[in-house]
């Protein structure tokens, strides 16, 4: 770790879930207002039964991706104490040292266990999008999905959504996935830490910093790393903040797509607007990113 550099860490770890919480919630409701547009939009007879079973995919890996961020915060807000509490106790390092390296062990494990379920959620989620635009239903995994959205003989290539795909592949997705690939066959890099002691007060603060083969991924935390030093927190919800937002940003892809690509003429369920104008029963459940 340099020590010219800056320190970013989450300022306030329980306001960042809150609005993570409030993404998923968005996530949620859209994923309903989907299944509702391909009824009123691309098949009346539809049952919905296919739309909500990638739906509860999505948000179980959604969920536990959020569940591994909530452990992994709870052990990062705990740290400094409980190795205070040892120095204490037993007024040297070396058992505090040892609890410090199990802790970042169990960290690192949350944080690549967090990777693996993001891009499981975007495997269903390309599914979803297939569904609901190839003729045949076909499924298509996340790197089938960008890859037909680049190939000209593919019909995905004119979607309305085909630049958001590929855009999101090349940036954020698409570097995840690369991401994984290091961490299945070549290994996991430790992130850097540091672990400094007040010794009258008998006060531990630690810092874990996330790893550069993770940072180097993306240009916005490339960049961002130059002059600073990333805590792991800083970089969790950072996750869980483009995961959300590119899902959302999809999701209205979608919407824009099935409104473009209607096939049915008279929907069974309709509401009627304030100049009497019939409109989709989703238009009460669809909800944009905090």
């Amino acid at each position: 770790m340099q020590k010219n550099k800056s320190y970013i860490e989450s300022a306030d770890l329980e306001l960042e879930m809150k609005r993570v919480n409030k993404n998923f919630q968005s996530i949620s409701n859209n994923l309903i207002a989907i299944g509702m547009d391909y009824k009123y939009y691309m098949d009346s007879n539809f049952t919905d039964n296919k739309i909500y079973e990638f739906r509860d995919n999505i948000l179980y890996r959604l969920r536990a991706t959020r569940l591994h961020v909530n452990i992994a915060v709870s052990m990062l807000k705990s740290l400094d104490n409980e190795l205070s509490d040892i120095f204490k106790k037993e007024n040297g390092q070396l058992h505090m040292q040892r609890h410090f390296d199990i802790r970042k062990s169990d960290i690192s494990a949350l944080f690549d266990s967090t990777v693996f379920h993001i891009i499981s959620a975007f495997d269903y989620l390309s599914n979803l999008v297939a569904f609901l635009s190839l003729k045949n239903h076909k499924k298509l995994k996340w790197n089938e999905l960008s890859q037909s959205v680049r190939d000209p003989k593919n019909e995905l290539y004119n979607s309305t959504f085909s630049k958001l795909i590929d855009q999101l592949d090349r940036t954020f997705v698409g570097r995840l996935y690369k991401h994984r690939s290091y961490l299945i066959h070549t290994g996991k890099e430790g992130e850097r830490n540091s672990l400094s002691i007040e010794l009258i007060k008998g006060k531990v603060k630690t810092k874990i910093i996330a790893s550069n083969s993770f940072n180097k991924n993306f240009s916005e935390l490339r960049k961002l790393s130059k002059e600073n030093d990333l805590s792991i927190s800083y970089i969790l919800f950072w996750l869980l903040d483009k995961t959300t937002d590119s899902i959302i940003d999809i999701q209205f892809g979608l919407k824009e797509f099935m409104e473009k690509n209607k096939r049915v003429e008279k929907p069974f369920m309709f509401m009627k607007g304030p100049n009497n104008e019939v409109l989709p029963v989703s238009s009460n459940y669809w909800s944009k990113k905090e």
